[in-house]
C-alpha cells in the first residue's frame, strides 16, 4: 500500500467514523421512541425494555443491513411507518382471544409472534432481492404512498401529543379541548420546548444534530422544573434501562408457550402483516437508496440492498426487536459528515451499542416527553409536501384539473382509511383505487384486453385434476374485453381479430362491460360473425350485454336482439367462462357429474390420506342435504364449520348494500371444500353460500375438529396442512390470473 493509498484509506475511515457518529446521534432517540411506540400495548412497565428493544434494532439490523447491503451510505434503523404497522399487530395480539393470557408468558407470546411476523418480512425481502423484483416495488403509485405516509403522520403526531399533554391511555386529545385541566403542565412545557429547540437548531445550528440539542435542552428544563417543585419524575422518564445483551432465544420462548395459542386464528394475520411489512420496508429502503444515488452519483444495487435489509430484519426477529429500513435523513447526515462506505452504517450500529451499554443509566433518565417531541417533528416531516402543494393549487386557482383532483382524492382516501380503519387495509384499498383509476385512464381501444382459458379460469371451484387439464387445454377458450363504441370500423377489426383467434380456439367470449354504444352496422356485423362461427362448430358468447339497458333498448328498436341475444348471452363474463369450461370438459369426458356423490378418498384434500386415516376422520363429519336455493350459511354468521361438497353445486354470494342485491362470486363443484376462512381465522362468514341445485355435503364442526386434534394430533395437523396447500393453490392461481390481467 503506497503513501497516497494509505492517506486515502485513513481519510475514508475517519470520514466513515464521523458520518457514523452523526447518524448515531440522530438514530438513537428515534430508536428509543419507536421501541416505546411499538410495545406500548404491553403497558408502561415495559417502557424501559421497549426502549432497549428499539435500540437493538438500530444496532443489529443496522449493522447487518450495511454489511450485506447494496447502498454504501445507507443508515438502517426503526422507521415510523413500520413501527406503526408493527405496533398495530402487537396491539391486536395483546387483545386476541386466541392467546391465553398468563401475565409472564404473555410477553413471551406477543414478542414471539410479532418476531415471527418480522421474520416473514425479512425472508420476503430476501426473496424480493433474490428474484430481482425490487424495481417493481418502486412502481407502487405515488398518491397511495403519499396518502399512507400522511395518515401515518397524523397517527404519529396525535400519539405524541397525547404523551406531551400527559394524558393517560384512555384519554383522547380531543377531550382536552373540553377539559384543559387534564393537561400535565410539566410534560407539555418540556415537549413544546423540545419541538422549538429542534426548529431553532435546524435553522441556526446546522452543524450540531438537532435531536442532540433537543435532548440536552428538554432534559435540562425537565430536571430544572422538577428540582423546584413536587412533581414525581418516575412516570415521566424512560425508566431503569438495564445494559444487557439481546436475548437470541425469542423463538425458543415462543415454542414453549405454543400451547397457549390458537395458531389457526393468529397465523393468517401474522403472515399477511409480515408480507406487507416486508413490502413496505423494501419500498422505504429503495426510496432511500435512490435519494442517496443523487448524493453520491453512484447507483445502488437493488438486489443486494434488499437481501441486506432482509438479513437485518431477520436478525431483529431472532432477538425480539422491531422492524428496520433505510432512512433518508440519517443517510444524508452520514454522507454530509463524511460517510462514504458501508463501514459507516456498521460503525453507526457499533457506536449506538457502546453508548447504550456504557450510558444506559443516563439514557433512562431522559423524559418521555422529550422523545415524544422529537418523534412529533418526525411526524410533521412525513406529511407529503406534494399533496400540500396540490391542495394549495386547487384552493388558490379554483381550477379542478382532473389529474390533480384524482391524485389528491386517492391520497385523501388512503389517509382517511389509514387513520380510521387500519394501516393494512389502507395499503390494499389504496392500491386498488389507484389501479382502478389507471385502468379507466388507459387509452381506449375496442379490444381492451385478451386472455385465454389456460391461464384465466372461471371462479368455479373445481378439482385439481380439472384445473390442471384446463391449464393444458384451456387455450380453446379466449376472452376479449371490449371498450369504447362498437361501430362499423371497430366492429370489422374485431371480426378479423376474432376469426384469427378461432383458428386456434373453439370458444370466444366478448365482454361488453365497457362498450359505450353499438350502432346498427356494428350489430349486424356481430350477427353475421355469430352465424359463421356457429356454422363452423365453434361458439361465440356475449357477456355483460344484458346489463346494458341502453344498448339493449337500442337493439330492440332496430329489431336485432332476436338474432344477437340468445342462450349464449350472459349477465357476467364469469358465467360465460364457466359454461365454456364445462362444455369443453364435457366434450372430453372430464367434468364431474354433479348428480354423482364424491367420496372423501376422491377429494384433493385427502389425496395422501390412507383408508385408515379417512376412517378416523369420517365419523367426525355429518352428512347434510340441501335443496335448491337453500342457504348453507349466511354472510356474517359466526359459525366455523368446514364443508366438503360431495354432490351438486354451491354458489357463493356477497350482499351489496347500495343496490340491496346479492352478487355471485364463484361456484363450488363436487370434491371441493368451502367455509375454510371462518374455520381457520374464527371470524364471521365473509359471504353467503347457497345450493344452486339439490346438493349434499359433509360437515366437520370446529368442536369435532378440536376433538380430533386431541385424539389424533398428527391427523389434524395433516388436514390443516392439506387445507393450507389447497388455499395456497387458490392464491397462486388467483395471483397468476391477476398478473395475466395486469400484464395484458
Amino acid at each position: 500500500m503506497n503513501s497516497k493509498t494509505k492517506v486515502k484509506f485513513k481519510e475514508t475511515i475517519i470520514g466513515d467514523l464521523s458520518g457514523a457518529l452523526s447518524a448515531a446521534i440522530i438514530t438513537m432517540p428515534m430508536a428509543i421512541g419507536y421501541g416505546i411506540i411499538a410495545f406500548a400495548p404491553l403497558g408502561v412497565e415495559f417502557i424501559p425494555q421497549a426502549a432497549m428493544v428499539g435500540i437493538f434494532s438500530a444496532v443489529f439490523a443496522g449493522f447487518f443491513a450495511s454489511f450485506m447491503g447494496g447502498s454504501p451510505i445507507q443508515i438502517t434503523g426503526p422507521k415510523a411507518p413500520l413501527t406503526l404497522i408493527y405496533g398495530s399487530l402487537i396491539s391486536s395480539l395483546v387483545s386476541m382471544q386466541a392467546i391465553s393470557h398468563h401475565t409472564t408468558s404473555t410477553v413471551y407470546i406477543v414478542i414471539g409472534l410479532a418476531s415471527l411476523c418480522l421474520l416473514i418480512a425479512g425472508i420476503s425481502q430476501i426473496v424480493f432481492g433474490a428474484l430481482g423484483i425490487g424495481n417493481l416495488i418502486k412502481y407502487i403509485p405515488q398518491p397511495v404512498i403519499a396518502g399512507f405516509m400522511t395518515g401515518i403522520a397524523f397517527l404519529l403526531i396525535t400519539k405524541q401529543m397525547s404523551i406531551m399533554l400527559g394524558l393517560s391511555s384512555g384519554q383522547s386529545i380531543w377531550k382536552v379541548l373540553k377539559q384543559p385541566v387534564l393537561i400535565n403542565p410539566l410534560t407539555a412545557i418540556v415537549g413544546l420546548t423540545t419541538i422549538i429547540i429542534i426548529f431553532i437548531s435546524k435553522r441556526y445550528f446546522k452543524k450540531i444534530p438537532a435531536s442532540l440539542l433537543a435532548i440536552v435542552a428538554g432534559t435540562s428544563l425537565f430536571y430544572a422544573i422538577t428540582s423546584t417543585t413536587d412533581y414525581s419524575i418516575n412516570d415521566a422518564i424512560i425508566g431503569d434501562i438495564q445494559a444487557r445483551l439481546p436475548d437470541p432465544l425469542t423463538f425458543y420462548h415462543l415454542l414453549r408457550e405454543l400451547h397457549h395459542i390458537d395458531l389457526t386464528i393468529v397465523l393468517p394475520k401474522i403472515i399477511l402483516t409480515g408480507l406487507l411489512l416486508g413490502l413496505f420496508a423494501s419500498m422505504e429502503s429503495l426510496m432511500s437508496s435512490v435519494v442517496e444515488d443523487n448524493l453520491t452519483g453512484a447507483r445502488h444495487n437493488s438486489k443486494k440492498e434488499l437481501i441486506g435489509q432482509g438479513l437485518g430484519n431477520i436478525v431483529s426477529a431472532v432477538i425480539g426487536s422491531i422492524p428496520a429500513a433505510g432512512s433518508i435523513p440519517r443517510s444524508i447526515a452520514n454522507y454530509n459528515a463524511g460517510g462514504k462506505t458501508r463501514l459507516s452504517g456498521m460503525m453507526c450500529g457499533v457506536i449506538i451499542f457502546v453508548i447504550i451499554m456504557t450510558l444506559s443509566t443516563l439514557v433512562g433518565k431522559i423524559p418521555i416527553s422529550v422523545i415524544a417531541g422529537i418523534i412529533f417533528v418526525v411526524g410533521l416531516t412525513l406529511i407529503d409536501k406534494g399533496t400540500v402543494n396540490i391542495l394549495r393549487r386547487i384552493v388558490i386557482s379554483r381550477k379542478f384539473e382532473k389529474e390533480l383532483v384524482t391524485n389528491f382524492t386517492i391520497t385523501l382516501v388512503v389517509a382517511v382509511i389509514t387513520i380510521s380503519v387500519d394501516l393494512i387495509t389502507a395499503i390494499f384499498i389504496g392500491i386498488l383505487i389507484a389501479s382502478t383509476l389507471f385502468i379507466f385512464s388507459m387509452a381506449q381501444s375496442i379490444i381492451k384486453r385478451r386472455y385465454y382459458g389456460d391461464e384465466y379460469h372461471s371462479r368455479k371451484r373445481r378439482t385439481i385434476r380439472n384445473i390442471n387439464w384446463l391449464e393444458k387445454k384451456g387455450r380453446e377458450i379466449v376472452v376479449l374485453e371490449l371498450q369504447g363504441p362498437l361501430f362499423f370500423g371497430s366492429a370489422e377489426n374485431l371480426v378479423i381479430e376474432a376469426e384469427k383467434l378461432l383458428n386456434e380456439s373453439t370458444y370466444c367470449i366478448f365482454n361488453f362491460k365497457r362498450v359505450s354504444e353499438i350502432d346498427s352496422t356494428g350489430a349486424n356485423i356481430l350477427i353475421q360473425l355469430k352465424k359463421r362461427i356457429q356454422d363452423n362448430g365453434n361458439f361465440l358468447l356475449f357477456s355483460q350485454l344484458s346489463k346494458k339497458d341502453r344498448l339493449i333498448s337500442y337493439l330492440e328498436v332496430m329489431d336485432l336482439t332476436k338474432d344477437l341475444i340468445d342462450k349464449h348471452t350472459y349477465s357476467d363474463t364469469d358465467m360465460a367462462l364457466e359454461w365454456a369450461e364445462d362444455h369443453l370438459l364435457d366434450r372430453n369426458g372430464l367434468r364431474i357429474n354433479t348428480s354423482k356423490s364424491t367420496k372423501l378418498s376422491e377429494m384433493e384434500l385427502f389425496k395422501d390420506f390412507s383408508e385408515k386415516e379417512i376412517s378416523l376422520i369420517q365419523p367426525k363429519m355429518v352428512n347434510l342435504s340441501f335443496n335448491k336455493d337453500e342457504i348453507v350459511f349466511k354472510e356474517g354468521d359466526r359459525t366455523r364449520d368446514l364443508y366438503l361438497l360431495t354432490k351438486g353445486k354451491m354458489s357463493v354470494k356477497i350482499y351489496l348494500p347500495e343496490s340491496d342485491s346479492q352478487k355471485r362470486l364463484f361456484t363450488y363443484s363436487p370434491g371441493t371444500v368451502f367455509g375454510e376462512m371462518a374455520f381457520l381465522d374464527g371470524d364471521s362468514r365473509s359471504a353467503s353460500v347457497w345450493a344452486s341445485e339439490k346438493s349434499e355435503a359433509m360437515c366437520l364442526s370446529i368442536e369435532n375438529f378440536r376433538r380430533l386434534s386431541q385424539e389424533e394430533p398428527e391427523l389434524s395437523t395433516k388436514l390443516i396442512q392439506n387445507l393450507a396447500i389447497e388455499i395456497s393453490g387458490r392464491l397462486r392461481r388467483t395471483s397468476n390470473q391477476v398478473r395475466l390481467l395486469e400484464d395484458s
